[in-house]
């Protein structure tokens, strides 16, 4: 049983966010979770938590050396392209001087300390990007998250790992597993890129993986997606499908950037897969998944928020 084991302590900077709640939500049971929020208040999906903020790291390091934490995943980031594009400079402190921080604060009391990266660090030129390839960002999101990566790397036992997500969020618009649903439950005609493609994966599914390559002691550079490539129409007629909404409302139509360009930025997880001795899940079935989570995960989390 889950609770008859010694509990590990996990420091998740982000709690509030997409994936550190979710990760929380994971974590219940399995560890002892303390949730790194700007308040400092509490958290539903975690045990206790502590004030912090990426912007000035830290302050967050005092909590981590007086917690001591066995385990310290970095899921905060500035991710809002447009926000990185429009505050450059806060978008380099955030997601690469902080991260670089931190992980030495962890490397300081023996931690080990997991960066979350993402497929953006890619131009999307090629797709089924493995961790050799060469990168090459095509926004200041992702070359902030790249540089994050580069300082994070001086510690020879983090595990970095790019991946793309979806599924239920605290807010329950976050993702574009939940904006298909919206939408579509609502009656909503919306567009369905063909031109972008991804290998997003379902979030619980991220998390089971974040766990088994912690236990495993896995260092170095990872990615972690789902096994397969959609398009975003792709995607939402397939959570149409599960889901048994109208996938007549979904407009196939080329993304709207401008200079045109397509782009593929998604990731082969074969590494992962061979780490973790087992096949990642397609994105149809992470869907599958996340709808049965709907009625229980789902409204925990919002009910969280």
């Amino acid at each position: 049983m889950l609770d008859d084991a010694p509990r590990s302590t996990w420091l998740v900077t982000g709690a509030n966010g997409f994936l550190g709640a979710n990760l929380g939500a994971f974590l219940n049971g399995r560890a002892h979770r303390v949730g790194v929020t700007r308040s400092g208040t509490g958290h539903p999906m975690f045990d206790e938590c502590v004030p912090g903020e990426l912007a000035d790291p830290v302050t967050l390091v005092a909590a981590i050396e007086r917690l001591r934490p066995d385990v310290i995943v970095n899921a905060a980031a500035m991710a809002s392209h447009e926000a990185c594009e429009l505050m450059p400079d806060l978008a380099v402190q955030v997601n690469a001087v902080a991260a670089g921080t931190l992980s030495a604060a962890a490397a300081g009391i023996g931690a080990r300390f997991v960066q979350i990266s993402t497929d953006a660090v890619f131009d999307g030129s090629q797709g089924r990007y493995a961790e050799t390839d060469a990168t090459q960002p095509f926004s200041v999101y992702g070359r902030s998250k790249l540089d994050g990566e580069n300082l994070v790397s001086s510690n020879s036992d983090a595990l970095i790992v790019r991946t793309n997500f979806f599924g239920w969020s605290p807010t329950g618009r976050r993702s574009i597993l939940e904006f298909f649903v919206n939408e579509l439950s609502d009656g909503h005609t919306v567009r369905g890129y063909t031109d972008f493609v991804v290998s997003s994966g379902y979030v619980q599914v991220l998390c089971d993986a974040l766990w088994r390559l912690v236990e495993g002691r896995s260092t170095g550079l990872l990615h972690l997606t789902s096994s397969d490539a959609l398009s975003k129409y792709e995607f939402g007629v397939a959570v149409a499908e599960e889901f048994g909404l109208p996938s007549g409302l979904i407009m196939p139509v080329e993304s709207d950037v401008q200079p045109p360009r397509n782009r593929d930025i998604s990731l082969d997880v074969s590494r992962a897969e061979a780490v973790l001795g087992s096949r990642l899940p397609s994105q149809r079935d992470g869907i599958a998944l996340a709808r049965v989570d709907t009625l229980g995960l789902r409204f925990e989390l919002i009910a969280a928020e």
